[in-house]
């Protein structure tokens, strides 16, 4: 079994409906699958270079022109995903302003809350 080492809990962010977009050619990254108060898990249809710093807009699927939040993302490590053409993106947060740390908090706040309805009996 693996020691889990991460200074924050991911949270699993799929149920939620989030699309992560690169801010500066509007190009659609892929799906938020996990995130934390330091970074994010996206589900990618095309491969970044870790070390590399991405601009990013998180959109919902009810309205993909509303950015809910913009930040900047260093990635951190990527890896092919099974799905063909997909690959997993890991990423830590940089330059992220105050009102856009508030959008992830409450993020944070509906994630936890989906987690905690999905584990409670019925």
């Amino acid at each position: 079994m693996t020691e889990e080492r991460r200074r924050e809990p991911r949270l699993d962010a799929l149920p939620l409906n989030l699309f992560v977009y690169d801010n500066l050619s509007n190009h659609l990254l892929g799906t938020l699958v996990n995130i934390s108060n330091r970074g994010m898990m996206i589900l990618a249809s095309s491969q970044c270079d870790p070390g590399g710093v991405l601009q990013v807009d998180l959109r919902s699927a009810e309205q993909p022109d509303r950015v809910l939040l913009a930040a900047g993302l260093k990635v951190a490590w990527t890896s092919p995903a099974s799905t063909a053409g997909s690959h997993w993106i890991g990423g830590r947060f940089i330059g992220i302003d105050q009102e856009n740390a508030r959008t992830l908090a409450e993020l944070i706040r509906r994630a936890r809350d989906n987690a905690a309805q999905a584990s409670s009996p019925a």
